[in-house]
């Protein structure tokens, strides 16, 4: 049986490994004490796991990738030097995992003028220029552990791809926006929020009206434990309703409102524990002395 590397695959992952030794050296100009806590390099796809005590900023971020954008535009030369151990570490090379290394190891140095920028040991496969990346962009950030950090990343052409998935959104939006541009996006979104709050609110103020109508002219009753009982449309709003009937019944000790679904709310001047007429009525839910609400099909057989 005969092995074949594909080749595209090979170098997808050698753009997306040299450019993890460039994320992680940028990284350490953030979190100077930071060291790699994993790693996983893919086909034009980068995960990398780190030790930092907080996520990075959005400008930080942003930052980030302009500066490894523009080693890469640089063209800078990544290295391959074997050499002995001794002399790695004389080199400034970063050692990873507590692993254990032979005699000779393996270098991956990338230079910028006559400085290193990144000189890991590595027995990984790379580019020779950082060039041959193509381009890098993050795609998200995430906490992985308690003082583990990771930022997965793409390279090469899955850049391209995603701007041309962004491109094709944001084509999407100009066309339903009914403007001319991209640059008109947000001038719309943010008219169309706004005309979104105008219309909610007045939706929100026709809807008290409406309850507030409902609960003035809706059958009532009472019972020893309840001043006022009234049952309310199942698609009722619990969270304006409670708010209304305290205004409209001011007076009263001890107030239950309740749909034929069994939602209910139980509403008290304090005199009276509403958590305990709950209990005591084996309805569940929870609340407090004033309040107290739930679910409970018994609720409709109070009388």
């Amino acid at each position: 049986m005969k092995l074949q590397v594909n080749p595209e695959q090979r170098y997808a992952k050698m753009r997306a490994h040299t450019a993890t030794h460039l994320l992680h050296a940028e990284l350490a100009q953030i979190f100077p004490t930071t060291k790699q806590a994993g790693s996983l390099v893919d086909i034009d796809l980068l995960r990398f796991d780190f030790y930092a005590e907080r996520l990075l900023t959005q400008r930080e971020l942003q930052e980030l990738e302009i500066t490894i954008n523009q080693h890469i535009y640089e063209a800078l030369p990544v290295e391959l030097i074997e050499t002995s151990f001794t002399e790695a570490q004389k080199f400034g090379a970063k050692a990873f995992f507590e692993e254990k290394y032979g005699d000779e190891v393996r270098i991956i140095r990338i230079m910028k003028g006559e400085d290193p920028l990144s000189v890991e040991l590595c027995g990984g496969t790379h580019v020779s220029n950082t060039k041959e990346i193509g381009a890098f962009t993050i795609l998200s950030q995430e906490a992985v552990a308690s003082g583990i950090k990771r930022l997965t990343a793409i390279t090469g052409p899955k850049v391209i791809e995603k701007i041309n998935q962004e491109e094709s959104l944001l084509d999407s939006l100009v066309e339903q926006f009914a403007i001319k541009s991209y640059a008109q996006i947000p001038e719309k979104a943010t008219k169309m929020f706004k005309e979104y709050e105008e219309m909610e609110s007045k939706l929100e103020g026709m809807e008290s009206q409406l309850i507030h109508s409902l609960l003035q002219s809706a059958p009532r009753r009472s019972t020893v434990d309840f001043t006022i009982i009234i049952e309310v449309p199942s698609d009722t709003n619990f969270k304006v309703l409670g708010h209304i009937a305290k205004d409209i019944f001011k007076d009263a000790s001890s107030i239950l409102l309740y749909s034929s679904e069994g939602n209910y709310l139980i509403i008290s001047d304090g005199s009276i524990s509403a958590k305990s007429l709950a209990h005591k009525y084996q309805l569940r839910g929870g609340g407090s002395d004033t309040a107290a609400q739930g679910k409970d099909p018994q609720v409709t057989q109070i009388s």
